[in-house]
């Protein structure tokens, strides 16, 4: 048997959020046989074939590697579904597409996500109804889904607090484990006492966890500020986030990858700030340099999109990807498996608000500035 049968059983297991515990008791087998099948270290019997395909409601055909139909109609899915939750308000038709994706690949934990996600958004259109059914229902999905993917914990605060549920959201949080014992920290501190052998790899532990340290510094001290009044109208707030944009961009390098939103929304923050204590210079050349980080954003986006469809149709392959940050740092660190926070034309609108009717009038009839008015 050539097929790497393991590889395909891990990649289920995964993407349906199941353990190596859960299929082992499945098919009465012990976790250390699931553990070799999935290290190639050896062959599930024949006759558990049929069992393995039931238990992830797959054919033995797809088990097997046959399934190029089946990636393509789950990718289309993915890509018609975040499309939409991107670029409309209404999520109407976003959470019939995820439904009917559910109904057809029941297990998809990536589907389910993007429905939970769709109905939070659709929510806050029906906010001030008793019971808010799409928050509600957002609210179990994201439970079911916070074992199997941790990160889903800031949309369930979110969808907690949005239904009052200010007691549990804060159980919640209590519940999580502390900074230093996040994976991306916890891996970097391998690679710093010497617990991993290869070297590049330990390094790009060490920058996973800058990178991710960085992001979810700005977006606290962020938090923090505007939640300040003190700080939110005056220059020690504009410094520390003009400081903070300096050691991002200093650590990110010139290449963001994506993280040209995390200085766009630092810029839009200093605009806000410099505008309440009347330095409206100072504001305009933020706005200036958040709006420059909003297209590169764009173009990041876009190229990302290319990068998918050409992934899709086989002509690249991600283990020759040639993107790297340019900053000594972050040498080593693969930017793909970082998550980004999405900026939004929206987002810069409302930034312009804050300025006095002069400069604002300036903006708005600046033709450079003109994309961001016409979505």
């Amino acid at each position: 048997m050539q097929v790497k049968i393991g590889e395909k059983i891990k990649e289920l297991r995964k993407v349906t959020g199941r353990k190596q515990e859960d299929l082992a008791t499945a098919l009465g087998v012990t976790p250390q046989a699931i553990s070799r099948w999935e290290a190639n270290g050896g062959y599930p019997d024949m006759e558990m074939i049929p069992s393995i395909a039931n238990y992830f409601h797959i054919s033995i055909d797809e088990l097997f590697g046959y399934n190029n139909d089946r990636n393509r109609i789950i990718q289309e899915y993915n890509d018609k579904a975040q499309w939409l939750i991107n670029n409309n308000d209404d999520m109407t038709e976003c959470i019939a597409l995820m439904r009917r994706g559910l109904e057809e690949f029941p297990d998809r934990v990536d589907f389910k996500a993007k429905l939970a996600c769709a109905l939070h958004k659709q929510g806050w259109k029906n906010k001030g109804k008793e019971p808010n059914i799409f928050w509600e229902e957002a609210a179990k999905l994201y439970e079911k889904l916070l074992p199997h993917d941790q990160s889903c914990i800031i949309p369930l605060l979110s969808v907690y607090s949005c239904l009052g549920k200010y007691e549990k959201a804060e159980q919640k949080a209590s519940e999580q484990p502390d900074l230093e014992l996040c994976r991306q920290v916890l891996l970097g501190n391998l690679g710093s006492i010497g617990s991993i052998n290869d070297e590049k790899r330990a390094e790009q532990y060490r920058g996973d966890a800058v990178l991710e340290l960085i992001h979810a510094f700005q977006k606290s001290l962020d938090e923090a500020i505007v939640c300040n009044n003190e700080l939110n109208n005056s220059r020690e707030g504009l410094e520390l986030l003009l400081l903070t944009r300096q050691l991002f961009d200093k650590i990110v390098g010139t290449e963001c990858h994506g993280f040209h939103s995390d200085l766009c929304f630092i810029d839009m923050r200093c605009v806000k700030i410099a505008n309440n204590i009347g330095d409206h210079k100072v504001a305009m050349d933020c706005f200036d340099s958040a709006f420059e980080q909003y297209i590169k954003f764009e173009q990041w986006k876009i190229k990302q999109f290319k990068r998918s469809e050409e992934r899709n149709n086989k002509s690249i392959n991600d283990e020759n990807n040639d993107e790297h940050f340019t900053s000594s740092l972050l040498k080593s660190v693969n930017p793909t498996g970082h998550k980004v926070i999405v900026c939004e034309p929206s987002f810069l609108v409302k930034t312009a608000t804050s300025f006095p009717e002069k400069e604002k009038k300036l903006i708005t009839e600046d033709p450079k500035y003109a994309c961001i008015f016409e979505q």
